[in-house]
């Protein structure tokens, strides 16, 4: 029992050095202020010039990379106007027509441009036009206006008015109204059709059929006195200067052969002598009538 008494109290008294005994001794924590929390605001770092210099830089180029594409989204209303043809009209009438309809305020932009708006105005405006086609640079504010103008073929005569009819089978307008109209050939409408600027009359193959015809015609040395347009369907009627019949035609069929069919047949009646009375029919291929 004295022993462990003993052993109890050297644990809980410490001697000194000078062999007193001192009281208990506690572990104290150091003085130094304890780190800051993660979590806890800290005060802001100050920007160096460079820092700020960069970033002003970053702000600039951002803002011209905005400004360049607005600039390249906006549309001029001063359309380039590239135009195939003058025979109806100098282009700059075709361009002061498309200033007008590019001025609209949904025009403006390429975002909201109405290519299909702007290209029917200007067809309803000028019949003659045969396309349109509407080019928008990437990094321009001027607009391409490209006009393909259909090429005046002949005057198509109907209800006591003479039009001109363009490559397009398209009515242009009046041929009184077009320099040069009187050298055209004349087709006389005997179907009914009533014609009027910007209808349709014949579709283009009718039109392909009728050049290639005046122009076999005009390779064999044949003036063409008329070309007439009967009520039955796809007919197409000839008459030659000096020939007293007219030569029947048919406009769904091989014009080279018809005509080449109508060269010869012409060739023999001369040769001989005689020609027919009335008509001369080249519409079925191998086969010639006459009357």
């Amino acid at each position: 029992m004295g022993l462990l008494n003993k052993k109890k109290s050297s644990k809980s008294r410490r001697v000194s050095a000078s062999g007193g005994r001192i009281g208990p001794s506690y572990y104290g924590g150091s003085a130094k202020t304890p780190p800051r929390s993660p979590f806890q605001k800290r005060p802001p770092l100050k920007k160096s010039p460079r820092q700020l210099l960069g970033r002003f830089i970053d702000a600039l180029v951002v803002l011209a990379v905005i400004a360049g594409l607005i600039f390249c989204l906006i549309v001029k209303p001063v359309p380039h106007i590239v135009v195939n043809s003058s025979a109806y009209h100098p282009s700059a009438t075709y361009e002061t027509a498309a200033n007008s309809a590019f001025k609209a305020l949904r025009n403006r932009t390429k975002l909201t441009l109405d290519e299909h708006g702007i290209i029917i105005a200007l067809k309803k405006q000028f019949p003659e036009i045969d396309e349109v086609k509407i080019q928008l640079p990437i990094f321009s504010q001027i607009p391409t206006v490209r006009l393909n103008i259909a090429t005046p073929t002949f005057n198509f005569s109907s209800n006591n008015n003479l039009y001109v009819v363009g490559s397009n089978g398209v009515v242009a307008g009046l041929s009184s109204q077009l320099a040069g109209a009187s050298k055209l050939p004349n087709v006389i409408d005997q179907s009914g059709f009533t014609a009027a600027p910007g209808k349709q009359v014949l579709g283009t193959e009718s039109i392909d059929f009728i050049n290639t015809l005046l122009a076999q015609c005009r390779h064999a040395g044949i003036k063409v006195q008329s070309l007439t347009l009967p009520a039955a369907a796809q007919e197409l009627d000839l008459r030659a200067e000096n020939q007293p019949y007219f030569v029947k035609f048919y406009l769904g069929g091989d014009a080279l052969n018809q005509a080449g069919q109508y060269l010869a047949a012409k060739h023999k009646f001369d040769s001989e002598g005689s020609q027919p009375e009335q008509y001369l029919d080249v519409r079925v291929a191998g086969k010639i009538y006459y009357k």
